[in-house]
């Protein structure tokens, strides 16, 4: 897999890679037509953090904005007995097309050194910068393995926090024999759910657990944990709202707000100028160095009004890429939702622990499905939304997750007596047991809209299930939307113990 990866690098560093145009959205139209790493959540973080505004480029964070109070502690009454948890991938170096861009700079920085050019300001550090990885085609792709923001590291210890706080239940279920696990057919993917295993299971965890490897290729139809490889119409773009919608719409923000980093840093390097192109690049590498070498100069070269309109420039891609933007992304994501839906309906006896590891373009469309970051306005591509609610730095970091809990909750009994008359005899309900779901994303305990009449903001299990039935009449059937075979999948299949 190195040497294939290493051919690609070597034929594609000489190549161009131009990126999409500006482009405004028609989608409200055709709507209406068609119908370090940061402290644990329970702290308080600094009032600005560079993590929290990487686009999903940095380090995992919990999620410390719009989450209930209180904590991550199982509420007074209550016990959990089945967790479902999907999580992205851990911290990885950049993609190949990512880190080849990143790569041509670096290649102009060299050329730049050669030629006597000096760099003045924000970029003095530039002029002798080393790329942050020496065998980029060992690494493009993978996950990072060093440092304190290792990937490797990071799925490892959410394995511990998880066997931590669901020791019971995890020895209850491996009792009951081996427990299966799922990820999707991406080395990152794979090793992250690996390492996880290894934290949680403990280090012989193979003898504890099977791994099941779900292929990311077109055949599987619905029965997928990669909906958008699945999905023909949205994945070869045969309309303006395939995969390819939300890199168009981010190009059209990144055209409103590159241009003045441009020229600020053309004041003190008039003999080198950067392109566009090169400002994201940048922005990227300061994500990127920050999980491969614990920190990135790349991050000093912007104020905090620019990172700012590069995570904005980030949630307008996942926005209209694979969230609420795009007409595909609730049909994708109702999948999952699905399936685990009902599980928690089935309870514990159909299985106590559902682990699923994927990338955060399929962890999008599931927030769209349950409207679980509701955005009353489109986002606007022509400026910033600066009181949005769709932010996805705390959501879909390396290393994000959401884990639905259902939780068994002990009713207050009525009492009663029949006093003045006969004081000494009270008579009480027989204490009911009921059933709720609570979400915990990033270590932050967040209310499904609308649905939090619970103890600690959870939602009864009957609102749950009638929300995501509701929704699933609200939105087209997958293989209907895709353009898939009458006889495709319909639904997953292999979330089972």
């Amino acid at each position: 897999m190195v040497s294939a990866l290493t051919a690609c690098l070597a034929v594609s560093l000489l190549v161009f890679f131009p990126d999409f145009y500006p482009f405004t959205s028609p989608f409200t139209a055709w709507r209406t037509a068609n119908q370090p790493r940061p402290q644990q959540a329970s702290k308080p973080v600094e009032k600005w953090n560079l993590h929290y505004h990487l686009g999903g480029n940095g380090p995992w964070v919990p999620k410390v904005e719009g989450i209930v109070d209180g904590g991550i502690d199982v509420p007074e009454g209550c016990k959990v007995e089945q967790v479902h948890m999907i999580s992205r991938h851990a911290e990885r170096y950049p993609t190949i097309s990512a880190g080849l861009r990143m790569l041509d700079l670096f290649k102009r920085l060299q050329e730049a050194e050669e030629a006597n050019i000096t760099l003045y300001g924000d970029l003095a550090f530039a002029t002798d910068w080393k790329f942050f990885t020496s065998t980029p085609a060992d690494h493009f792709e993978s996950l990072v393995s060093t440092g304190v923001y290792a990937g490797t590291l990071e799925a490892f210890e959410t394995g511990v926090k998880l066997r931590t706080r669901y020791k019971d239940l995890l020895d209850n279920t491996l009792a009951d024999g081996p427990l299966s696990f799922w990820a999707s057919d991406s080395e990152r993917v794979i090793d992250t759910a690996r390492y996880f295993a290894a934290g949680c299971f403990g280090i012989d965890w193979k003898d504890l657990a099977n791994l099941h490897i779900i292929p990311e290729t077109a055949d599987l139809g619905a029965d997928t944990l990669t909906p958008g490889r699945t999905c023909r119409r949205y994945r070869e773009n045969t309309d303006e709202f395939g995969h390819d919608y939300g890199y168009r719409m981010m190009d059209a923000i990144r055209s409103v707000y590159e241009p003045a980093i441009v020229d600020r840093l053309a004041e003190h390097n008039p003999e080198f100028l950067f392109t566009e192109h090169e400002i994201f690049t940048m922005q990227l590498m300061c994500g990127f160095e920050t999980i491969a070498k614990d920190a990135s100069p790349w991050c000093d070269v912007f104020t905090q009004e620019e990172m700012e309109s590069f995570e904005y420039a980030r949630d307008v891609i996942h926005y209209y890429r694979a969230g609420p933007g795009n007409p595909y992304s609730a049909s994708l994501g109702w999948l999952w939702l699905n399936a685990t839906a009902n599980l928690l309906r089935d309870g514990p006896e159909v299985g106590q622990m559902f682990f699923s590891f994927v990338h955060d373009g399929d962890i999008i469309p599931l927030l769209t499905a349950l409207d679980l970051l509701p955005q009353e306005l489109e986002l606007p591509v022509m400026h910033i939304a600066r009181n949005r609610t769709w932010r996805t730095s705390d959501v879909v970091p390396m290393g994000g997750r959401l884990i639905f809990e259902r939780l068994s909750c002990a009713s207050q009994p009525h009492c009663w007596s029949n006093a003045p008359f006969y004081p000494n005899h009270v008579y009480c309900e027989e204490q009911e047991d009921h059933a709720f779901v609570r979400l915990n994303v990033n270590d932050g305990i967040v209310a499904i809209p609308g649905c939090d009449s619970g103890l600690g903001s959870s939602c009864p299990l009957e609102e749950f299930l009638y929300r995501v039935l509701k929704r699933g009449s609200e939105i087209d059937e997958f293989r209907y939307i895709c353009g898939l075979e009458a006889d495709a999948a319909d639904r997953i299949t292999f979330l089972h113990q």
